[in-house]
């Protein structure tokens, strides 16, 4: 088995050679990049690494959107024996300013003229950066703007390396072979929620854990087809890039945009989907928008049969024992469950078959028709989404992991679909359940989830204090969140420590929860709820607009901005209602949890801003930017 990433890439082109790799959209279809190609091209660019001076131990920058060669410079870097340090092309000056300061880059890729310009902009504040290369060439680049630094195009490296190989240069495969499994492959810089970004380090070994494991939960192989719509610096759309190239699957570069991912289902109809739950909620959005304006009769028969779904396949997990368990149940109580889900699921497995002919292959046929299942990861998927798409057959196996464990810890299997949970640990993983006090809870009691293994990063670089906080000297890593763990080993996630709310009367809420279930209602784009040190739980409110819009139409409420619509009484009284309907006692939520305080935003939050990169709200960097108006929610 290989130890380290550029073994696995070299090993790969061998065993797939003529099997695609890469896909790259070309008008209406894909064109593909074989694995022998890919590593021919990964050899070229290594080359010319090499020979401009990059080198063992050196850090690379690497600042690029998704795209196919994005992983083509990464492994090329890693291969000289340097690692590289990804971000976004999205990231602010001061942002990079930072990262490259900190990681002390010399040569750096950026994606076009664009992140050229942006960084060329602050190199008087980069002493150290002496040479960008930029990958994208679609507009002229005049090189002699640039004196500040060496300019090179990826291209250009390209035919220099495969010139320089013709010619017998053979350092990349001499500086690969040297590569050890310990080797620092990369450091990735955490969105993080406060103050400036850390850099994660992970060795090739880390990496390679859950390359060489990950297939073992998923049975992802040869042939399989994915199509790739995340930032290929985050470190789940890499690892899950990695693994495609490990078994001899192929992957096609998307966009998440509605229109272009929606034509690229079509045209590659994938077997897989790596996303975030963002991703299925906009799916699960839409679907229910576009039906909400059918007539009565359609929309009626969409909700019986999606409502016969969801019902069928809750049942028939209770019947196969495949709901999350948190203590045992009595050989009574469970010849009962088994009794009566058995009945539900024979008298509505005809009423299933004519909803899948009428609705759930319809659905399923928008995303390509041959989707064996989206792979969710990057957060929680809210219980109504992962009902829904239950309901209609299409399988959404959700994971958990962190950046610092490179990252899958768990992921859900087709073996054991349990809803509610992200899963049985990947092998050699191990995860304990602890108090704040540090003592092991038994399965079912919540508490921070610890994990160590052979994934857990080498950590933080340049931050020996901020590792100790995180990382025991015997290998535990602290997630910082919470979870609970069955009796059958799935893990349960159920927080993040350092986002509970403590209220003035001491109370400790998560949010979490609460964000999930207002985010059902059609009229909620986006939530964060709001509390600390306040007598009762408020939120920060990013209305659906459009279906907002709609409603004001349907109810003959006059506006001329989306400001003016937001004040009116008529609308701060829907969303009270929305609120009231949906953080209720039926849901399971305590009075203590009523959200009695609410103010609506006039626009979304934005990634960069309010969000991660991984679309995650920045609890502290919010509550920072709009203290004023949550202050003004108590007064």
């Amino acid at each position: 088995m290989p130890e380290t990433l550029i073994q696995m890439i070299k090993e790969s082109s061998e065993k797939f050679s003529d099997l695609p790799a890469l896909k790259i959209k070309e008008g209406e279809s894909f064109k593909p990049i074989t694995y022998k190609q890919l590593y021919e091209i990964i050899k070229n660019l290594g080359t010319a690494l090499i020979d401009i001076g990059v080198g063992k131990n050196d850090h690379v920058g690497l600042i690029s959107d998704n795209r196919y060669e994005w992983i083509i410079c990464d492994l090329a870097i890693i291969g000289t024996g340097a690692c590289d340090v990804p971000r976004g092309s999205d990231s602010t000056p001061q942002e990079l300013e930072y990262i490259l300061n900190h990681a002390e880059v010399e040569t750096c890729f950026v994606e076009d003229k664009r992140q050229l310009e942006k960084i060329y902009s602050i190199s008087e504040n980069l002493p150290k950066l002496k040479q960008l290369i930029v990958i994208d060439e679609e507009k002229e680049i005049d090189k002699s703007q640039y004196k500040l630094m060496k300019i090179y195009t990826m291209k250009e490296l390209i035919k220099k390396g495969k010139k320089l190989m013709d010619e017998g240069d053979n350092r990349f495969e001499e500086a690969s072979a040297r590569v050890k499994r310990e080797d620092l492959a990369t450091i990735i810089y955490t969105s993080g929620t406060t103050g400036n970004p850390k850099g994660v380090m992970l060795s090739h070994g880390n990496i390679m854990h859950n390359v060489l494991n990950s297939p073992k939960a998923i049975p992802i192989t040869k042939g399989d087809r994915f199509l790739s719509i995340l930032p290929a610096w985050h470190s789940f759309e890499r690892t899950v890039e990695y693994v495609l190239l490990y078994v001899g699957a192929s992957n096609a570069y998307s966009k998440p945009a509605a229109q272009v991912l929606m034509q690229d289902l079509a045209i590659e109809k994938p077997h897989y989907i790596a996303s975030v739950p963002r991703i299925w909620e906009a799916l699960y959005n839409a679907i229910h928008y576009k039906i909400s304006r059918e007539s009565l009769i359609k929309r009626s028969i969409f909700h019986f049969f999606v409502n016969t779904g969801i019902k069928y396949k809750k049942n028939w997990l209770l019947m196969k024992n495949l709901v999350p368990r948190f203590s045992r149940v009595t050989i009574s109580k469970r010849i009962g469950e088994l009794f009566k889900s058995t009945l539900v699921v024979v008298f509505l497995k005809p009423l299933v078959k004519i909803g899948d002919k009428l609705v759930y292959s319809k659905i399923r046929e928008k995303t390509g028709g041959q989707l064996k299942a989206g792979i969710s990861g990057g957060g929680a998927l809210q219980k109504h989404v992962d009902d829904f798409f239950a309901g209609i057959n299409l399988s959404v196996l959700e994971g958990y992991g962190l950046t610092e464990t490179s990252p899958i810890v768990a992921v859900r299997t087709f073996e054991r679909p349990v809803p509610y949970t992200v899963g049985p640990l990947l092998d050699e993983v191990q995860v304990k359940i602890v108090n704040e006090e540090g003592r092991e809870l038994p399965p079912g009691e919540k508490g921070i989830i610890m994990v160590k293994g052979p994934l857990v990063m080498m950590g933080y670089y340049k931050d020996p204090e901020a590792t100790r906080k995180v990382l025991s000297p015997d290998g535990w890593l602290n997630t910082g969140d919470l979870g609970r763990m069955t009796i059958y080993g799935e893990l349960q996630i159920t927080g993040r420590a350092k986002d509970t709310i403590v209220l003035l009367g001491g109370e400790n809420i998560e949010p979490l929860p609460l964000e999930h279930a207002l985010l059902q209602s059609r009229f909620i784009a986006q939530v964060m709820v709001v509390g600390q040190d306040k007598k009762t739980l408020g939120a920060l409110i990013v209305p659906n607009f459009e279906a907002l819009k709609e409603w004001a139409d349907e109810t003959n409420i006059s506006y001329s901005s989306i400001e003016e619509l937001l004040e009116k009484t008529e609308t701060r009284a829907l969303y009270r209602s929305e609120i009231k309907n949906y953080i209720s006692p039926k849901f399971g939520f305590r009075a203590v949890e009523y959200i009695s305080n609410f103010k609506l935003l006039p626009k979304k939050f934005e990634v960069g801003k309010e969000l991660t990169h991984t679309l995650k709200i920045r609890r502290n960097y919010v509550q920072e930017l709009y203290k004023d108006l949550i202050d003004s929610m108590y007064r």
